[in-house]
C-alpha cells in the first residue's frame, strides 16, 4: 500500500486508532497554558494550505484533469437543490453551519489573545471574511471536479499516494493539537457548572488563594473526571458515522443553537432588564430564535435517522 500509516502499522484497525486518538487527546485537554500549541497551530495552517493546493492541482491535472475552466463550467450542470427536506437538513445544513457559524470559537480566540479587548473585533472580522471566501471558492471548485462523487472529506477523492498520506498526517497533527484549544471553553463551562465557579478557579490563581493539598488533589481529580467524560462523549459521537455525519450533527445542534437561538435570547433578556424592550423590537428576535429551533430540531432528527440503522 502507498499509505504511510498502513505500511508502518498494517494490522491496526480504525476503532483502535480512534481509541489511541482519544487517549492522546485526553492529557492534552488537561493543559491550561495554550501557548504551547502556537507552533503546531502554525504547522496545521501550513498543512491545510498544502491540502488545498494538492487537491486543486490533482483535480486540474490528474482527475478529472480537464482544467480549471472546464471544471467550473460543469458546475452549471449539477443540481443546486437537494431532493428532499431530509437530504437538506440531514445531509448538509449542519455542515454549512459548522463552517460558517463560528460562534463556538469566540471564547477560545479570546483566551488565546494577549489583548483581546482591543484586538478581537478586527482580528475576527478579517479572519472570518477570509475563511468564508476560501470555503465557498474551494467548495465550488471541488464540486466542479467530482460532482456527485464528492466525498465528505474531499481529500478522499485523491489517490492515496505517499505525499497525500504525509499531508493527512500533518492535518491530523493540526487537529490533535488544536482540539484542546477549541475544547477548553466547553470544559471550563462544565467545570464551573459542576464544581462551582469559585471552587474551580482556586487552582488558577497562581498562589493568590491558598488551599490545602487534599482539596487541591480533590479538585484536580474532579477536573480530570469531567474532562474524561467530555472526551468520552466526543469519542461516542465519532461512532455515529463518517466525518460528514458528525460535522452535520455537531454543526446543526451546537453551532445552530449558538448562532440562531442563544443570541436572540440574550438580546431579549437584556432589553427586558434595561426596560427598553418592545413588541416591535422583539419580533425579529423571536423570528430568528424560532427559525433556530426548527433548524436544530430538523438537522438533529434527520441526521440521527440516517446514521442510526
Amino acid at each position: 500500500s502507498n499509505n504511510i500509516v498502513h505500511s508502518i502499522a498494517p494490522n491496526v484497525d480504525e476503532r483502535t486508532w480512534e481509541i489511541i486518538t482519544a487517549g492522546t487527546v485526553y492529557p492534552l485537554s488537561l493543559i491550561r497554558n495554550y501557548g504551547v500549541f502556537a507552533f503546531t497551530s502554525a504547522l496545521g495552517v501550513t498543512a491545510v494550505l498544502g491540502g488545498i493546493a494538492t487537491t486543486l492541482v490533482y483535480g486540474v491535472f490528474v482527475d478529472p484533469g480537464l482544467g480549471i475552466f472546464e471544471a467550473l463550467s460543469a458546475v452549471t450542470e449539477l443540481k443546486m437543490w437537494p431532493d428532499s427536506i431530509a437530504d437538506a437538513f440531514g445531509g448538509s445544513f449542519g455542515t454549512i453551519a459548522y463552517l460558517f457559524c463560528v460562534n463556538f470559537l469566540t471564547f477560545p480566540i479570546i483566551n488565546s489573545m494577549k489583548n483581546a479587548e482591543e484586538e478581537y473585533s478586527g482580528a475576527v472580522s478579517s479572519a472570518v471574511a477570509v475563511i468564508w471566501v476560501v470555503n465557498i471558492v474551494f467548495a465550488l471548485i471541488c464540486l466542479s471536479f467530482y460532482g456527485e462523487s464528492t466525498q465528505d472529506l474531499v481529500l478522499q477523492n485523491l489517490d492515496n499516494g505517499p505525499y497525500l498520506s504525509a499531508l493527512k498526517i500533518l492535518l491530523c497533527i493540526d487537529l490533535l493539537f488544536t482540539f484542546p484549544v477549541v475544547f477548553s471553553s466547553g470544559r471550563q463551562i462544565l467545570e464551573n457548572s459542576i464544581l462551582g465557579e469559585t471552587n474551580n478557579n482556586l487552582l488558577d490563581t497562581n498562589g493568590v488563594v491558598e488551599i490545602g493539598e487534599e482539596n487541591e488533589l480533590s479538585l484536580a481529580l474532579s477536573r480530570a473526571a469531567i474532562t474524561a467524560g467530555a472526551v468520552g462523549t466526543c469519542f461516542g459521537l465519532s461512532q455515529l458515522g463518517g466525518f460528514g455525519t458528525v460535522a452535520n450533527l455537531v454543526g446543526g445542534l451546537a453551532q445552530g443553537t449558538l448562532a440562531f437561538i442563544i443570541p436572540p435570547s440574550i438580546e431579549i433578556s437584556l432589553s427586558r432588564r434595561s426596560g427598553e424592550n418592545s413588541v416591535a423590537k422583539e419580533i425579529p428576535q423571536w423570528a430568528v430564535g424560532s427559525f433556530g429551533v426548527a433548524v436544530v430540531a430538523a438537522v438533529t432528527f434527520f441526521t440521527l435517522k440516517e446514521s442510526i440503522p
